[in-house]
Order: C-alpha cells, then structure tokens, then sequence
C-alpha cells in the first residue's frame, strides 16, 4: 500500500510538472546574427511557444536549420511574423510558407504593410509548385489557403494567436517596423526587431519578463567601430536638437537600449542581431548598468528563455 501511495505520488508531481511546463512561455534565440553571414549565428528570428501554440517572428538565413535543430516541424508553426521587411529577417519566408503549406496545421501570417502583397505574390509565384506538391496528399492550394490568413498591421493592433495575447507598436527604422509584446497569464516577452530610439517601447514592454531587443551600439573587442561605438553609446538620440542625426541611424545605441529597459523595468534585458566579431561583454556592460542594473543576456542562436 506504501509504494502504491509513493508512486500515485510521482505520478501526480510528473503530471503538474508536465502541465506548468505545456503552459509556460517562452521564447527561443533560433537566429541572433546580422546580415553579414556568420557561421555562428543565423540571422535574425525568435520562435514563442505555449504548449503547442509556435510563433516564428522573423525568418532570416539559417532559421530554417536552426528550427530543425530545436526540433520544430515548421508544419506545425501557429504563426508566421515580421517585424519588418528587411532581407535579414525574411529571407527564409518562402520555404516557411510552402513547408507550412504541406502541412495540416491552422496558421497566420502578420506583418508591417506589405505581408499581405509579399504573401499572395509569392503564392503567385510559386503556384504550380504548390499545387503538384499538395496533389501528393490528394490536396489543394484552394483547400490549405483556407487555412491560414494573412493581413498587414500599421502598430497598435492587439490580438490573439490560441492562449496568447499580442500587442503591438509602430517603431522608428528604416523600414516599416512593428515591435511586438507577447502576453499569457503572468508571463510577458517582448521582441523589438530592429529600431532607433522609441519612447513608445517602455510603454509597451512595461514590467516584461523578457525584452529581446536590437543590439546596436554593442562594443565589439578590436573591431573597427569600437572607438565610434564608446563615443556614442552613452548617448541618447531623442531630442529637438538630434532629431535629424536620429533619422539617419538604423539601430539603437546602448545608452537608449538600457534607458527604455529601465523606464520599462524590464526583469530581463535580451541582446540579440550582433554583427560578425567578438563582443566584449565587459565594456557594454559598463555602458548598459549606466542605466539598468538587472539582468542582461546576450543571446546566442538556440538559447532559450522561460520564467
């Protein structure tokens, strides 16, 4: 009777462990990169999960060999996102779209403007090899385009995917850019993809377990912009009199990055979208704690981050 009551124990415990992890949020580095190829780091691209629930936010080169990798059929994607439509983050789209296409799952497609027409020219595009792909399973393209949507967003949007709340901004880049905050119970992400200075984005990663955002102005050891990077990377671009420098910049410094992470109070500051090189951790750092002192990662391709 005791071991009876022993196991029937272990049982429940592996049962509610089972279901505290089903029901976590989290979010997985799947590319922490940049543009210029390096075979460390994939370009950029986050996955968020819930149990069975998967959004891929941004597709950049490598995603789909660190998705496998993670060990995610790109079948089973609940959502295809962009923060912006730049060739580091949706190289990869359409490989993604046919793949998700074969499959049997509901998905959904979102993005700044032009998602909607980057999405149907594709299809377009590459109709007839859809069709006789799907034609191996007795299906069609009209049968799986039912099955997902697809739509364009401008920032300010809220809306859910399953369990998750989505929330969102328009954010300053040299493209279109939308910041997203993912939401379940207590358990809060936010992605910013790339940005300059954005007084918006406190608001919206207010009190966030984790705030993977653009790592621009890191300090990188021997690199040719380290001097530039210490000279300017305690300075924030958001007034009157730097208005017209702040409109020629494409990425965040660090005084910015770790400003908006303090206003936010963010538990977690995430820096991902390094360019090729060796960071020195040391040297940020000491720019970063100029104004923020609680946890900072530098994210590396399939690290993983829960609560």
């Amino acid at each position: 009777m005791k071991n009876c009551i022993i196991a029937v124990m272990v049982l429940a415990s592996t049962l509610l462990n089972s279901a505290s992890a089903s029901e976590q949020l989290t979010a997985t580095i799947i590319g922490s990169g940049s543009p210029i190829h390096n075979e460390n780091r994939a370009s950029a691209s986050v996955l968020i999960s819930l149990g069975d629930t998967r959004i891929l936010l941004d597709m950049g080169n490598g995603a789909q060999a660190n998705l496998a990798k993670a060990g995610v059929d790109i079948r089973q994607l609940s959502g295809l996102f962009f923060t912006h439509h730049h060739l580091d983050h949706n190289e990869e789209f359409v490989p993604f779209l046919i793949r998700s296409l074969m499959g049997r799952h509901m998905f959904t497609i979102v993005g700044p403007p032009n998602t909607v027409k980057l999405a149907e020219t594709n299809l377009d595009l590459y109709a007839d090899d859809i069709s006789y792909r799907l034609g191996k399973t007795k299906r069609s393209l009209a049968d799986r385009q039912s099955a997902f949507t697809v739509r364009d967003i401008r920032g300010g949007e809220s809306f859910t995917v399953e369990d998750i709340r989505i929330s969102t901004i328009k954010v300053p880049h040299t493209a279109y850019a939308i910041a997203y905050r993912f939401d379940y119970q207590d358990q809060s992400i936010v992605v910013t993809g790339d940005l300059t200075y954005a007084k918006g984005l406190s608001k919206l990663a207010k009190n966030a377990d984790f705030m993977i955002i653009d790592s621009g102005g890191m300090i990188m050891k021997g690199g040719r912009g380290n001097k530039r990077n210490k000279k300017n990377t305690n300075r924030v671009v958001g007034s009157e009199k730097n208005k017209k420098r702040s409109r020629t910049r494409a990425h965040l410094n660090l005084a910015e990055s770790s400003l908006i992470a303090r206003q936010a109070n963010v538990k977690n500051l995430v820096y991902t979208h390094f360019t090729s090189g060796v960071i020195d951790k040391e040297e940020s750092l000491q720019e970063i704690r100029r104004n923020y002192t609680a946890n900072v990662i530098f994210a590396e391709d399939l690290m993983v981050l829960k609560k």
